[in-house]
């Protein structure tokens, strides 16, 4: 899988200053990047959007996303990301991205412009969120994604399968490595989310947990990477992305 990751030096404010000035960002600009922000994890792909704006085809999309971002460049005067032959990847002005395996790429917004689209637009609804371990009363079968109504769809975590995972792996991250309780002492001890390999979002109902076969000791860092877009990340290719960034 490839990342397109580059750094771009244009801060949130800066943003926000291009949103608001009309001679940049176009009320068509507007639309799509409030689409993209409203989306799960502020993430789609060209013919996705496309599609929800009824136009013809992603190319047209390409193109205007490319005049937006020149417009963007000539008003910062920053250096844009560039492709492997020094001609500007305009999409990657606004957007981080990745390859898909079926052959598309996802563009995610960068997290300084989605700072400035809250300001612009707005808090959103799609905020991923996250709840912490629920102790269940039956310990005795490892069982998870009992569903109880709340606000939303909330997927039981079963602590005793937690412990098992930690008993079996450890609590340094299976992602970076980092251990809690090496850096913080004996109050870091046991301080490791546990990772579903399989999202119990995805499963929708309950079933018979294998703590070492389906949970993975992982730090919150990690944790929030893996899941910053709508098909989250596997272990092995966010340390490819801690091994590329390390690199550079």
């Amino acid at each position: 899988m490839r990342f397109y990751n580059d750094p771009l030096e244009i801060s949130t404010e800066v943003w926000v200053e291009l949103l608001t000035d009309s001679e940049v960002t176009g009320k068509d600009d507007l639309e799509v990047l409030k689409l993209i922000y409203e989306s799960r994890s502020h993430e789609m792909h060209a013919a996705e959007i496309a599609l929800k704006l009824n136009l013809s085809h992603h190319v047209t999309l390409n193109s205007q996303i490319g005049r937006f971002s020149k417009r963007v460049i000539a008003k910062t005067e920053v250096r844009p990301p560039l492709r492997e032959d020094g001609k500007p990847r305009w999409w990657h002005v606004p957007f981080l991205g990745y390859d898909k395996k079926n052959g598309t790429c996802s563009w995610s917004m960068r997290p300084e412009l989605l700072a400035a689209c809250e300001r612009v637009f707005g808090p959103s609804d799609s905020e991923l969120v996250y709840f912490g371990e629920m102790t269940i009363e039956d310990n005795t079968v490892l069982s998870e994604g009992s569903v109880s109504k709340i606000f939303v769809n909330r997927y039981e975590r079963n602590k005793q399968a937690r412990t098992a995972c930690i008993e079996h792996y450890g609590c340094r991250c299976a992602v970076c490595g980092f251990d809690f309780e090496n850096v913080y002492g004996p109050i870091g001890q046991n301080k490791i989310h546990v990772h579903h390999l399989m999202p119990l979002s995805e499963i929708r109902q309950e079933y018979k947990i294998d703590p070492v076969r389906d949970l993975r000791p992982v730090c919150p860092n990690c944790h929030l990477i893996i899941h910053c877009k709508s098909d989250p990340f596997t272990i092995d290719e966010v340390k490819e992305q801690i091994r590329s960034n390390r690199g550079q």
